[in-house]
């Protein structure tokens, strides 16, 4: 059973590749856990709600449990989703609530460890002091 069509299809999003030492600043929209496999005949990576059973005969390769994080990249103006690997999750979930509690903005670098690219993510606080707004007239406060 493969997702549907319209929510993660390749045409409606794009995943961000930042470059050699750049640091990409990104809003986390969602993340789900689902089942991905590579599909030769379609040369892309198909997602699916529940593991498929039948892989080898319907041509998919490397069925693995994945985390897709859905992003809003701020650079490129775009939506697009990132494929990570349960070790990857997890440094994730420790940078995002750290977000939850002090704020700031998540940076997504991939940098390379040997022959692979790992997805990394950092917490960068905020330089802005957040205060209570209080109701008065703002004449009063001059």
């Amino acid at each position: 059973m493969r997702l549907e069509e319209g929510t993660f299809s390749q045409d409606k999003y794009y995943h961000p590749r930042p470059g050699p030492g750049e640091k990409v600043p990104i809003q986390i929209l969602n993340f789900r856990r689902v089942f991905a496999a590579w599909s030769p005949k379609l040369k892309s990576t198909l997602f699916f709600e529940k593991a498929p059973e039948e892989s080898e005969q319907e041509g998919l390769k490397r069925v693995r449990e994945v985390v897709l994080l859905q992003v809003y990249d701020w650079l490129s103006g775009r939506e697009g989703i990132i494929e990570l690997t349960n070790a990857e999750f997890e440094q994730f979930m420790e940078v995002y609530e750290a977000f939850l509690q002090k704020l700031g903005e998540i940076q997504y670098s991939r940098p390379k460890k040997g022959r692979k690219t790992e997805n990394l993510f950092e917490l960068r606080e905020s330089s802005f002091i957040i205060r209570e707004v209080k109701k008065g007239l703002f004449s009063d406060k001059l």
